[in-house]
């Protein structure tokens, strides 16, 4: 009888070799052929390469999307089943482990997989659809395991509560976030952020995106940012003079949009910014200092403040074509 060696009784320097040029999809796999196997993939830590990475959290289930190279992904399944847990990766067949549970084995991959992730994620996005335990302590761990902060140039949350991004948000570069967007899968939550304002990755995040969630925090927390769309419980007219006054002050200051669900003109705005550029439209501009451009204040029907920085030249134009 021939006596077939497995893949784990090769020399070490042939499966390394074998994981250098193996595909990211079938590293994932092997690491489930045996546990030998995994602890030495865990060791050697083959480079990822990722370019993305999408979490969802569903009802006994996480899905994870990975992609390498921004125009096809590797999707796998972790799924809770009586007396273990399933893996499945894209369509091919479920791997059954049994007395096993699902969220350890995803925290272990998710791991391993990031362990040697040295470029720059272009984007991390996770989606808290249900709460699971254990989870936040676990993808913090993860984060907080690795030898440097993981670099992430956009970060995408969907979230019920403010713990949910501070599972993750203080673990990441803080040098490298360009952008976050915040939503919620329910309709317009008062979302706390006492604990994200004060992180030094929010501060130095040039743009912001919030969806579906309504602050309270100070204005003086969000006004740093070169790009940002959000909704407030309320604005003061002297909350738009210190805008005003710090998107004049910055030469990187694109747009800002503000939705609001009270606003609180305890100053006549004429009284601040004076008459509007245009009569009977509630719009001001704002001439920058030394440049042919302007700060732009419009007040919107629908509960919306945007401010915009604009060539000075266009602003009478284009208010001229409305009229």
């Amino acid at each position: 009888m021939c006596f077939q060696p497995s893949l784990i009784d090769l020399p070490s320097v042939v499966i390394t070799k074998l994981l250098e040029v193996a595909d990211f999809r079938s590293i994932l796999v092997l690491q489930k052929v045996t546990s030998g196997l995994r602890n030495f993939i865990e060791d050697i830590c083959p480079e990822t390469h990722l370019k993305s990475i999408s979490i969802t959290l569903s009802l006994e289930s996480i899905y994870i999307s990975m992609d390498p190279f921004l125009d096809w992904s590797i999707d796998v399944e972790y799924r809770k089943q009586k007396n273990g847990c399933s893996v499945q990766y894209g369509m091919s067949k479920e791997h059954f482990l049994m007395n096993h549970d699902y969220l350890s084995i995803f925290l272990n991959d998710f791991q391993v997989n990031l362990k040697n992730q040295k470029a720059i994620l272009e984007l991390l996005r996770i989606s808290f659809e249900f709460f699971l335990e254990g989870f936040l302590l676990g993808i913090k761990e993860v984060l907080e395991s690795r030898e440097s902060p993981l670099k992430v140039r956009e970060l995408e949350f969907e979230v019920k509560n403010q713990e949910e991004v501070m599972s993750v948000l203080p673990y990441v570069d803080s040098k490298s976030v360009h952008k976050i967007s915040i939503s919620s899968p329910d309709y317009l939550i008062d979302l706390k952020m006492d604990q994200i304002v004060q992180l030094e990755q929010w501060r130095k995040v040039k743009e912001l995106e919030m969806f579906n969630c309504v602050v309270s925090e100070p204005l003086t927390n969000f006004s740093h940012f070169r790009r940002a769309k959000m909704c407030v419980q309320s604005i003061s007219s002297e909350d738009l003079f210190m805008l005003k006054e710090q998107f004049l002050a910055s030469p990187n200051f694109e747009s800002y949009t503000i939705k609001y669900k009270l606003f609180e003109e305890n100053i006549f705005l004429t009284q601040l910014f004076g008459d509007p550029v245009i009569q009977g439209r509630d719009s001001w501009a704002f001439p920058c200092e030394d440049s042919d451009q302007s700060i732009q204040l419009t007040h919107y029907r629908n509960q919306t403040f945007c401010f915009s920085r604009v060539k000075s030249c266009l602003i009478t134009c284009f208010y001229d074509k409305l009229v």
